[in-house]
């Protein structure tokens, strides 16, 4: 029989026997103390066992208040041992005690009911030469693996030898824990790490260390140990938070990165700050940064979900940034922002839908104050929000709020991006989904009853820094103005101005003598500037009513369908024109509303058609030819009268009779302007192509014998012509075409042809040929049938494994949030499981501003990774502009998986212009969140002159 431990422990409690219950044969009965225990002793095999109840008639208060407060159960596999006075229970092999929501396993367990209390420890096996059945443990939801144990169920406190717990994301280990009744953990001689290797790659060596229970470790002196090296790296204390239930998280301190920026703004303290763990719903970061040379910077990023209803994150950020030169100090602070805010529902019901997608930033903010590349190389930004909703089952209404940016071209002298343009507008509408009048009770078949009529109605309202959009649109006009109340725009600068400058302005590109400089029809879209851009605002509404008629069957194969539109616009204000004799005309803006309206007629036709080639091949058995040609006539009576208030006439001698009406609303904006001085009758007319073809299949495992491929998914020709025009009836004509090709790559091509001629003009002084368009068709001129003016090509592709494009699945230790943000966005993280991916694309742009003047823009880009192990991933972004023969942003990284680490290094060599410098950053880290402080950094980035 083995060694049986004297009882002992800590903690001690008067004696408190289990309770006496009535005697059976086979069992001593001496005193009124005395026990009455039904065991099973002696024989081989599982044996078990309950704490006996004291006996009903004792009436001491006092121990019944130290008694046990619910059952224990024990078990073992070899055998159960009690003392002659019932008080102490031994259990060998496999034992087993519970406890209410404890529990200890252990090979051997002794219970001693005198004290209350457990030991437990593991046992010797000299065949396999090690320790076996060591105890285990468990406390509710923490588990605790150790050497030896001893417990006082009444206290609560214990004592353990060599234990091994979980606590949060990391284990800790030590010589000698003490546990109180709270469930805190004082340990010696005591390692926390977050590997759950026997041997952990890293671990934080403490000589003292408390777990306070569910919330957080504190750690005495401690240095780290890697790879069982001891550093000399440590700190007098610590704290190790614990996450909290449903990932509430811990607000704690955030530690700031540090170093020195290459281009001179100084030394810096970078992304430092606090995070607070609001509920689980939401968390929010508070950082900021500073730097010796006067530059600051402070921001605010927050993340919410709510499961089942929505998700969304948000950052706002706000930098004061000074120039680093050290000769140079009359440049003036520069204050930078930018605001990003996306928020997606996850079920507002089938009649609401709602989209966040903010993006809102200073001209310069992505230019000075961002790592990320596609936002450093970015022109331009746009945000939205948008918000609709089903009422019963006719009314609609909707609501938007939208700002476009772009932030003009870097000046080369200043390296400042100059000439930003900023849009911002919101627009309400409201509408009436068409209904049959003549059927409202159920439809019996007639004609008639397919009639349907609907009305819609949208209201909005523009602020923009383009001051050059809010003056009146003098150009083309034939005669002088003077005298004007009106913010005007120079007359006949569009029509002077080359085609050359026209795009210039519409980039942002305004240069005087060869140097660019500040666009004159800008303002700055600033506080001090609110004023007068809302006073300029533009603000309309329009109102449709769209009718639908009986659609018309002609020879079975063609559709007939009439059309008819009722249409206007409403507006704030309206211009005046007065005579003042000869060819001078004075124009004044008149404020109040006003509305404008039209009607139109149309008819279209459209039919389907199809043609199919045979082939006796192995796999190739057909090709199809679908084509769909259609054509339509719109007509728009002549408005021009001044009857109906839209426009005026101006007795100017000298201009055609068409030119003397003039627009009360020209270039105030809205779709119905007022006349024209003739009615519009406009042909438009198009086909669509396409192509696809029959194949048998390679194997006949799907239970289909043949399958469809398409060849060209649309081949699209359209233009129109104007029957009333006085000149250039016809519009150029547009061709596009898109198709997969083996489901991996993506083409897309787009072309205008211009089908009037062009011809030469006199010589500037400069030498430079001047080309005019003539209204006279391409072909007769012996110039083509038609004259390519633009046409784009865009050609993607991404090769990756089978499999490697599904949803990524969840992990230990991810939440839903987390999963999302991998899924929405896979680019911007690593996955060791996909052993390579490339994705290629090329571009190809051509413009033709003249017959003498044209642009070509070519680019290929280049975005791959592969692992060289399972553990080594590379990954490469890259492109090479084929115009500048110069490659353009280049990005190398390697991330490495260190089991408990994660190692990256990125590395830009070619920044892609001269204002930018190269970069490199490098990061050795602890993959737990716990731990993620624990951490070596070194970068040296390219966004170096500006703050956050």
């Amino acid at each position: 029989m083995p060694d049986r431990p004297t009882p002992a422990g800590i903690n001690s409690l008067p004696a408190t026997p289990p309770a006496s219950a009535t005697p059976t044969s086979g069992t001593a009965v001496r005193s009124r103390r005395s026990l009455n225990l039904r065991t099973r002793t002696g024989a081989p095999g599982d044996t078990t066992g309950l704490a006996a109840v004291r006996d009903s008639t004792l009436q001491d208060s006092l121990a019944a208040d130290q008694a046990f407060r619910t059952t224990v159960k024990y078990s073992s596999k070899d055998s159960t041992i009690y003392a002659a006075d019932g008080q102490v229970v031994e259990l060998f092999g496999d034992a087993n005690v519970e406890y209410g929501d404890i529990s200890l396993k252990a090979d051997y367990i002794r219970l001693n009911y005198t004290t209350n209390e457990v030991f437990a420890r593991g046992r010797y096996d000299s065949t396999a030469r090690k320790l076996i059945g060591q105890p285990v443990f468990k406390d509710g939801g923490d588990q605790y693996d150790a050497k030896e144990i001893r417990y006082n169920f009444r206290s609560k406190k214990g004592k353990i030898q060599g234990v091994v717990t979980q606590q949060g994301e990391g284990n800790i280990r030590g010589n000698s824990v003490k546990k109180d009744a709270e469930n805190n953990m004082y340990i010696r001689g005591a390692i926390y790490t977050t590997c759950n290797l026997a041997t952990p790659h890293f671990h934080i060596n403490a000589s003292k260390l408390k777990v306070v229970h569910n919330k957080q470790v504190i750690a005495g002196p401690f240095n780290l140990v890697i790879n069982q090296i001891p550093l000399p790296i440590g700190l007098p204390f610590g704290f190790f938070p614990f996450p909290k239930k449903k990932d509430i998280g811990v607000s704690g301190v955030l530690i700031p990165q540090y170093g020195e920026e290459p281009n001179g703004r100084g030394y810096y303290l970078r992304d430092g700050g606090y995070y607070w763990a609001v509920n689980e719903n939401i968390g929010l970061q508070f950082k900021g940064q500073i730097y010796s040379r006067g530059s600051w910077g402070v921001g605010t990023t927050g993340a919410y979900n709510k499961r089942y209803r929505y998700s969304g994150g948000f950052d706002l950020r706000f930098a004061r940034n000074r120039s680093g030169d050290r000769v140079d100090k009359t440049q003036s602070p520069r204050n930078d922002f930018a605001v990003t805010w996306s928020h997606t529902p996850q079920n507002l019901g089938k009649r609401s839908t709602f989209s966040a997608n903010v993006n809102i930033s200073s001209n310069s903010f992505n230019q000075f104050n961002t790592a990320d590349a596609q936002r450093y190389v970015s022109n331009v930004a746009g945000s939205s929000v948008q918000y609709s909703r089903q009422v019963g089952q006719y009314i609609r209404t909707s609501s938007s709020f939208r700002v476009n940016q772009q932030f003009g071209q870097t000046d080369p002298r200043t390296g400042i991006r100059q000439n930003g343009k900023t849009d911002v507008a919101t627009d309400v509408s409201f509408g009436l989904n068409q209904i049959a009048p003549f059927a409202l009770k159920g439809g019996s078949g007639k004609w008639y009853e397919s009639f349907r009529v609907g009305f819609d109605f949208n209201g909005a309202a523009t602020v923009t820094n383009s001051v050059n959009t809010n003056r009146i649109d003098t150009s083309g006009l034939g005669f002088r103005i003077v005298g004007t109340g009106a913010r005007l725009r120079p007359r006949g600068d569009i029509v002077r101005d080359s085609l050359a400058r026209a795009d210039s302005i519409r980039l942002g590109l305004i240069r005087q003598n060869g140097a660019l400089i500040s666009d004159p029809n800008l303002v700055a879209f600033n506080l001090a500037n609110m004023p007068a851009l809302l006073r300029n605002a533009l603000v309309t509404g329009r109102y449709s009513i769209p009718i639908s008629l009986p659609n018309i069957k002609l020879a079975k194969y063609i559709n007939l369908t009439p059309g008819f539109s009722f249409n206007g616009d409403i507006y704030r204000k309206k211009l005046n024109y007065t005579y003042l004799g000869g060819d001078s005309v004075r124009i004044d803006t008149l404020a109040g509303l006003s509305t404008v309206y039209n009607f139109a007629t149309s008819v279209s036709m459209n039919t389907r058609a199809y043609g199919t080639v045979f082939f006796k091949g192995k796999r190739l058995q057909a090709i199809r030819h679908t084509i769909a040609p259609s054509v339509s006539l719109a007509y728009v009576p002549n408005f021009s009268n001044p009857s109906f208030g839209f426009t005026q006439y101006l007795p100017i001698p000298g201009l055609p009779e068409y030119r003397r009406y003039v627009s009360r609303y020209r270039g105030i904006g809205g779709a119905s302007s007022g006349g024209t001085g003739k009615a519009n009758a406009i042909v438009s007319f198009g086909i669509v192509n396409q192509l696809e073809m029959k194949v048998r299949a390679r194997n006949d495992s799907a239970g289909q014998e043949f399958k469809k491929v398409s060849i060209f998914d649309n081949i699209s020709l359209n233009g129109s012509y104007d029957l009333n025009a006085p000149v250039f009836n016809l519009s150029n004509i547009s061709l596009s075409a898109n198709t997969q090709i083996f489901k991996n790559i993506s083409f897309n091509f787009a072309a205008n042809f211009d089908p009037y001629a062009y011809r030469e003009i006199n010589k500037t002084t400069t030498g430079a040929r001047q080309f005019e368009r003539i209204p006279v068709y391409a072909i007769r001129q012996g110039q083509g049938l038609a004259r390519l003016t633009s046409a784009q090509v865009y050609v993607s592709g991404r090769i990756v494994p089978k499999g490697a494009d599904k949803p990524k699945k969840p992990v230990p230790g991810t939440n839903d949030v987390t999963m999302r943000a991998i899924n929405a966005n896979p680019d911007l993280y690593v996955d060791f499981n996909i052993p390579w991916s490339l994705n290629v694309s090329y571009s190809f742009g051509y413009t033709q501003i003249d017959p003498s003047q044209s642009n070509i823009i070519q680019a290929v880009t280049l975005n791959g990774d592969f692992s060289l192990t399972p553990k080594w991933k590379f990954t490469v972004q890259s492109g090479f502009d084929i115009k500048a023969k110069r490659p353009s942003l280049t990005t190398v990284g390697i991330n490495r998986d260190l089991h408990c680490w994660d190692m990256a290094f990125n590395w830009t060599p070619f920044s892609g212009s001269a204002l930018r410098s190269g970069n490199y950053s490098f990061d050795l880290r602890v993959r737990s969140a716990i731990l993620q402080e624990l951490k070596l950094s070194r970068r040296r980035s390219f966004y170096d002159r500006g703050g956050f």
